[in-house]
């Protein structure tokens, strides 16, 4: 599995399988500016890597992702934070960031959604606040017995960002999010999996050998469909039918002349099983 050079994340490539790790343990890879900026840009990075097929996201460590690092967002670290309100008043802020204040905090979420490949998490310990929103940013979630999970923001007088509230009421429920966000509570494994959470359960240590399997599961399929299919259920999402349906034809017919769609066809009518090359 070979790595790539990163400072605060990991990045492996498994076969057709991108393994992202947070790569702050002693912090319990909580986010910094740097670390939210690196991560943003390797998903980025990754859309266009077709011999990519699948990712798999993880923390180092005792835990997934223990949300933002509460020190660095204070202004109290020594790293600077360029965060509205915790740096030099007299230094400008940059454009982009005041267009978008969440900076590349926000930019992980998008990136999540706009890399066009599955993403399964991997969960152990806690992943809270900006952890819970990366984690529901993915396509899947395995956790595992020691797993903890929260929208926390509301504990250090903060609303909740970084997606929480556009992905929390589809995952939980509506009243569920509310409870959530109104409560700051943080939820053990099995509530986890009850609330939704979580999709699958696994024994303490197992979430990566899990997530990787499932992963790689996926890999094994026509690319150019899966990633067109995921696309379409997120559009469907703020999409009337009569919108969903015209995207539904569209992109049927780009699929369409995919080499994995001409395999998949000619395969079934040969009775075999077919093998795709993700092109």
């Amino acid at each position: 599995m070979a790595e790539e050079p990163l400072k605060y994340i990991r990045f492996a490539l498994q076969g057709n399988v991108g393994v992202i790790t947070l790569n702050r343990p002693d912090k319990l890879n909580a986010v910094s500016w740097a670390l939210a900026a690196e991560l943003a840009a390797l998903l980025a990075s990754l859309r266009t890597r077709d011999e990519v097929r699948a990712l798999v996201l993880t923390g180092e460590g005792r835990s997934f992702c223990a949300g933002g690092d509460v020190e660095w967002l204070s202004g109290e670290g020594d790293q600077e934070n360029p965060m509205p309100g915790t740096s030099d008043p007299s230094r400008p802020m940059p454009r982009k960031q005041r267009i978008s204040p969440g900076g590349p905090f926000f930019e992980v979420t998008r990136q999540l959604m706009a890399v066009d490949k599955p993403v399964i998490a991997a969960i152990h310990g806690h992943a809270v606040g900006a952890g819970l929103a990366f984690a529901l940013a993915c396509d899947r979630r395995f956790g595992d017995s020691t797993t903890k999970m929260g929208a926390v923001f509301v504990n250090v007088a903060m609303p909740p960002d970084c997606g929480v509230t556009w992905f929390l009421p589809r995952v939980v429920g509506l009243p569920n999010a509310l409870m959530m966000i109104e409560t700051g509570r943080i939820f053990k494994a099995e509530e986890c999996r009850q609330l939704g959470l979580i999709d699958e359960l696994v024994p303490e240590g197992k979430d990566l050998e899990a997530a990787l399997e499932y992963a790689h599961g996926i890999a094994q399929k026509a690319s150019v469909a899966v990633e067109m299919g995921r696309r379409l259920v997120y559009l469907a999402q703020t999409n009337s039918l009569e919108q969903q349906l015209d995207y539904e034809g569209a992109y049927g017919v780009l699929v369409a002349g995919s080499a994995d769609a001409a395999e998949g066809t000619r395969a079934f009518m040969e009775k075999r099983k077919p093998v795709f090359r993700g092109i």
